[in-house]
This record gives structure tokens, C-alpha cells and sequence, in this order.
């Protein structure tokens, strides 16, 4: 397929989700699709809860542990 899965990049700053009551006549059991747009803000989420706990930021994912652990010893926190 050449369909391209759309990036953060893609996504405005702000996106108001709009919940609709009328039954799609196409979709199943008038199901609307979502498309792939809820899982765009995951990695970032990850990343953000990683800062929550450490207090250090990480500018490359996906965050292995590798990574992790190196960036933390980075900036002087050890186990």
C-alpha cells in the first residue's frame, strides 16, 4: 500500500473531539471510523510521563531502556 500513516507533524496543536450521535448508514452497527489520529499523541505521552518521573527530558524516541539509562547517567542520576 502506498497509504501514508499521518505524523505529529500532521496533527493541529489542539484537537477538539466531537462525539457523534447519528449512526454512520455505512459503517458497522453505525460505527464511524477514527483513523489512526489517537495513537499520535503516545509516544510524546511516554516521553512526557519518563520526564514526570526523572525531571529529564528526552529528545529521541522510542525510548529504550538503553537510552534511558544512558541519558540518566548523562546527567548524573545513577540507580
Amino acid at each position: 500500500s502506498q497509504y501514508l500513516i499521518p505524523g505529529i507533524k500532521d496533527v493541529p496543536e489542539i484537537v477538539q473531539s466531537v462525539i457523534m450521535e447519528v449512526p454512520d448508514p455505512v459503517g458497522p452497527w453505525g460505527a464511524r471510523g477514527m483513523a489512526e489520529m489517537p495513537f499520535l499523541p503516545l509516544a510524546p505521552a511516554i516521553v512526557a510521563a519518563v520526564h514526570d518521573a526523572t525531571g529529564v527530558w528526552f529528545d529521541e524516541i522510542p525510548l529504550t531502556p538503553a537510552r534511558v539509562v544512558a541519558k540518566l547517567q548523562e546527567v548524573g542520576i545513577r540507580n
